[in-house]
């Protein structure tokens, strides 16, 4: 039976001589993409992730099933997000809280910048949100194991760092429908 991890491991090194043959706008782009899909696989709590070229930070789209207090949420979002930055001695350029309510529906937005995001901080804020909205918060059911789910989080790390003095020159948006991840140029 073969190992997972070495399979993986040799995959990656693979792809990796396979991009660094690759002119550099579509080795960006091709990051830019990899980066979102793997956020929307390993937290399935969110919606969609847009990379958004002009403020050069991500949006974090989630869906909650009820009306939402958007000062109270931020009240707690924010000062958490504060302390963890604050913890890790780097500094904050964007972080942009907003909600639109619909009629049974709210569609909450995060947009950080990519100098300063991590993939713990993007957990940190899935994991505020279950615990503020527990099953009112959209999601779709994953059966990710659990080495799955950390190799996620190795991967989205990664690409984070490779990618955080990028200039992808284009908006780039990962939507999750129905169990599927669509990517597409904005």
């Amino acid at each position: 039976m073969p190992n997972n991890s070495l399979d993986r491991t040799e995959q990656k090194r693979g792809l990796t001589t396979v991009f660094n043959n690759l002119p550099n706008d579509v080795r960006r782009g091709s990051d830019g993409v990899d980066l979102l899909t793997s956020i929307l696989m390993r937290y399935s709590e969110l919606g969609a992730v847009h990379y958004w070229y002009e403020q050069h930070a991500l949006k974090f789209t989630f869906m909650i099933k009820q009306q939402i207090d958007l000062a109270s949420l931020e009240d707690i979002l924010r000062p958490a997000l504060e302390f963890y930055h604050h913890l890790e001695g780097q500094k904050i350029r964007v972080l942009e809280i907003t909600c639109r309510n619909e009629e049974n529906v709210s569609v909450l937005t995060i947009v950080r910048d990519l100098e300063s995001v991590s993939q713990r901080e993007v957990g940190l804020i899935v994991e505020l949100l279950k615990r503020k909205f527990g099953k009112q918060l959209v999601y779709d059911e994953t059966n990710l194991a659990d080495e799955e789910l950390a190799f996620q989080e190795e991967v989205i790390s990664q690409m984070l760092t490779s990618i955080k003095f990028m200039d992808i020159q284009r908006n780039v948006i990962a939507l999750r429908d129905e169990g599927r991840v669509l990517v597409f140029n904005n």
